[in-house]
C-alpha cells in the first residue's frame, strides 16, 4: 500500500509569519512558584520562549508534548537558553492541578503559570492547545499554532531560527535548500532535490510523526529508500550548520 506523502513545503522559518501577530505580548507575572517573570527581558537576554496553552485535558497532551520534545531537544546544545513555559488557557486552573497534568503527562521540565497576564488572545484564534515560539531582541513570533497544527518538526525548527535572531525574514527564507520531492504518493523511492549548491555538509532525516529518526544519512542523495517504513505521516528533514528545511510527507 502507498504510504501517505501529502508534500507540503513546511520552510520552517516562516511558519510563524504567516498570523497577523508577528510580534510577542510583554507580561510581567509570577509563575506557580512565585517567581516573577518579565517577557521581554527574557528575549532580549536570548533566550527563547515556549508558551503552550492548555484547558488542560486529555486531547491536549496530545499536541503539547510534540512542543515540550522539541524544547527538550536544545537541552545539551542550548541549555538553559530555550524555556517551556505551561499556562493554564483562562487562569482558572490551580497550579497544583496544571503542575499535576504536566508531570502525568511526561512534560515535568516546564516553568508553570495560571495567570490572565499571558493571554492566548494575543497571538489570534483561541483554541487548545495553542503553542507560540517568541525570540530575538525584536520579540518576533516565530510559530503560532493550534491543535493539530503543532508538530515536533515545526516547533523544532522556529526554535532554531529564534535562536538565530534577529534576523530579517527575507534573510530568514534565503537561507533555505528550495527542496522538491516526488512522487506524491510515494510508495518505496522517494525522490529529492535541491537548487542550494554551497550548503556545505548536508545530513538528511526522515522523522515519524513523534519526532523519532527513522532514516538518517550524512549525504543528501538523489534518492531514498522508504520501502522499510510502515504506512503513515512523516517528514524530510534536511540540515546543514546555516539551514534546516523540512517537508512533511
Amino acid at each position: 500500500m502507498k504510504k501517505t506523502l501529502l508534500i507540503i513545503f513546511a520552510i520552517l522559518t516562516s511558519l510563524g509569519f504567516a498570523y497577523a501577530q508577528t510580534t510577542a505580548t510583554d507580561f510581567t507575572t509570577n509563575d506557580c512558584n512565585g517567581i516573577s517573570h518579565t517577557l521581554f527581558d527574557e528575549l532580549d537576554n536570548g533566550n527563547v520562549i515556549v508558551i503552550a496553552w492548555v484547558m488542560p485535558c486529555n486531547p491536549c497532551a496530545t499536541y503539547t508534548l510534540p512542543a515540550y520534545s522539541a524544547v527538550q531537544s536544545f537541552a545539551t546544545s542550548h541549555p538553559g537558553q530555550v524555556h517551556f513555559y505551561l499556562v493554564d488557557d483562562f487562569a482558572n486552573t490551580t497550579c497544583a492541578t496544571l503542575t499535576s497534568w504536566g508531570n502525568s503527562n511526561n512534560m515535568p521540565l516546564n516553568t508553570t503559570f495560571s495567570s490572565s497576564d499571558i493571554s492566548m488572545s494575543d497571538y489570534g484564534t483561541n483554541g487548545m492547545p495553542k503553542v507560540v515560539v517568541l525570540g530575538g531582541s525584536d520579540h518576533t513570533v516565530f510559530l503560532n499554532k493550534n491543535d493539530n497544527k503543532i508538530n515536533f518538526l515545526g516547533v523544532q525548527g522556529a526554535i532554531t531560527d529564534a535562536l538565530n535572531a534577529p534576523l530579517g525574514v527575507e534573510q530568514i527564507k534565503e537561507s533555505h535548500f528550495q527542496l522538491s520531492t516526488y512522487p506524491n504518493p510515494v510508495n518505496n523511492t522517494l525522490n529529492v532535490s535541491t537548487t542550494k549548491t554551497n550548503t556545505g555538509s548536508v545530513v538528511y532525516s526522515i522523522l515519524d510523526v513523534s519526532g523519532k529518526v527513522v532514516i538518517q544519512e550524512n549525504e543528501l542523495t538523489a534518492t531514498i529508500d522508504v520501502s522499510a517504513l510502515s504506512n503513515g505521516n512523516y517528514f524530510l528533514k534536511v540540515s546543514s550548520e546555516k539551514a534546516t528545511e523540512s517537508i512533511h510527507l
